[in-house]
């Protein structure tokens, strides 16, 4: 047998005796399960309207209204204040969200109009997050809607 050969079959032997001889025995590990991030259907017009409606209600469950929100729940304070000026509004005040809604990876943006009546109605781009399989309002948009209710952004 030739050196190399030797130090070859004494590592092999050196190594059997760590391991003690159970080499064999040894299991190969197993590959975790590939997960997929978790991602959120793109809403429509009726769901952003209704996750609207759902952080403006000053009566719906908070922790319900603060997971719409980018803000989460240091949101709700200014959304309150917006929410408690449009349920003063005038019962002509209006406002919807249109279409079309464009979505670009994370982010989603669609209009948003509001409206009196005797007046031409207003136009604003709302923009959503996709956090955590869950599209939420934006702060810069939270501030947009608050500017619509003459409340100061406070975000």
């Amino acid at each position: 047998m030739n050196k190399s050969m030797r130090r070859i079959a004494a590592a092999a032997v050196a190594l059997t005796a760590v391991l003690g001889g159970s080499a064999a025995t040894i299991a190969p590990a197993s590959a975790l399960p590939v997960v997929a991030p978790i991602k959120a259907a793109n809403p429509g017009v009726g769901d952003l309207q209704s996750k609207l409606a759902l952080i403006l209600n000053t009566g719906a469950s908070r922790s319900a209204r603060a997971n719409e929100l980018e803000a989460g729940e240091a949101g709700l304070p200014l959304i309150d204040q917006v929410g408690t000026v449009i349920a003063a509004a005038p019962p002509s005040f209006k406002w919807s969200v249109l279409g079309p809604v464009n979505v670009s990876g994370d982010t989603l943006t669609a209009g948003l109009q509001t409206s009196i009546d005797g007046f031409d109605p207003w136009n604003w781009t709302l923009t959503w997050r996709e956090i955590d399989g869950t599209w939420k309002l934006t702060r810069d948009s939270e501030c947009t809607v608050a500017s619509i209710a003459m409340v100061p952004c406070s975000l």
